[in-house]
């Protein structure tokens, strides 16, 4: 496989690993999805309830593990890109999907719609950037390696916008 194709799809995990590991940072609900969540008129919750600190805290530690297991992936995709690793990228991009897409989805929605609003952004983000990611492993295009690295800095955005929501519900 060309190394230009492995070395943007290196470059653009090693850029967001540290960002991945989630809005819990490092601590890292299960339930229906709410209209209210996307709603623009959705009314956060003040920061500073207690009620709203409880119910922060146990998302977290809900969701944790599947921000863990973001990171853990995303170190599998970067050192998989660096050795050439077809079999180690797809299985580090299957995994990538799978935590995000499917894990972190099935923590939706969190205690606050703005948190959750950043969130969803981001997961639809890693989503397609993890599908751009597999096409990239099959077809070795250089258009589904910029894709991929398109939409994984999208996705950090999204998570670090999360990540300042959730330090300021958590003052």
């Amino acid at each position: 496989m060309p190394t230009r194709h492995w070395l943007t799809l290196l470059i653009a995990a090693a850029v967001c690993a540290a960002c991945t590991a989630g809005p819990t940072a490092g601590v890292p609900q299960a339930g229906p999805k709410s209209d209210a969540v996307t709603s623009s008129t959705a009314v956060s919750p003040e920061p500073g309830d207690p009620s709203l600190a409880t119910r922060i805290r146990d998302w977290k530690l809900r969701a944790g593990d599947h921000f863990s297991a973001s990171a853990d992936a995303l170190e599998q995709v970067s050192q998989a890109s660096a050795a050439e690793d077809e079999a180690g990228l797809w299985s580090g991009c299957q995994r990538l999907h799978d935590a995000n897409a499917i894990g972190l989805q099935d923590d939706l929605p969190t205690p606050d719609p703005r948190l959750t609003g950043e969130l969803q952004k981001m997961i639809d983000d890693m989503n397609t950037a993890t599908h751009a990611c597999l096409r990239f492993v099959l077809g070795r295009k250089q258009g589904e390696a910029d894709t991929y690295q398109e939409y994984l800095a999208r996705a950090i955005e999204h998570l670090q916008r999360a990540k300042a929501i959730l330090t300021a519900l958590e003052k």
